[in-house]
């Protein structure tokens, strides 16, 4: 029988790295706007880190309770899906500021996000990555109470 700790760790994770995530993001456009450099890559790579936490969470989560009824298999693999398309997009942001991967990673930026709002488009997708992350801690939560102590 599983235990339900995964749960209470994927609800903490969801539910607090989700806002952590908005605010990083809004950290790295405000550092954006003030040309702040320095400013920029730590936000960036507290972001990173952040995406990083939650989608390796996800994953164990959804790994630990594969085939338990109590969690729902397609909210499990949704949680992993969205956590990771932040954590890929961040990461390749990341990567873009690394002198020696930076051409592979703007070959892969431009093929992925064409034409001038491709920055716009990766922002808007990981803001709704941080934005699921919060609904599928909140399902986990949830599901604490189908488990007993």
């Amino acid at each position: 029988m599983t235990q339900k700790r995964w749960a209470k760790i994927s609800a903490f994770v969801g539910i607090v790295g989700g806002p952590l995530t908005l605010f990083f993001l809004l950290t790295l456009i405000a550092a954006g706007i003030g040309a702040s450099r320095s400013g920029a890559l730590i936000s960036l790579a507290l972001l990173v880190a952040t995406f990083a936490i939650i989608f390796f969470v996800a994953l164990k989560s959804a790994r630990y309770y594969k085939k338990d009824e109590r969690v729902n298999q397609v909210i499990a693999n949704l949680f992993v899906a969205s956590s990771g398309v932040g954590f890929v997009i961040s990461l390749l942001i990341g990567l873009a500021n690394v002198p020696i991967i930076s051409g592979f990673g703007d070959w892969i930026m431009d093929a992925l996000f064409d034409g001038k709002d491709g920055f716009q488009r990766a922002l808007m997708l990981m803001i709704v990555s941080a934005i699921l992350s919060v609904v599928w801690g909140i399902y986990y939560a949830i599901c604490l109470r189908k488990f007993k102590d």
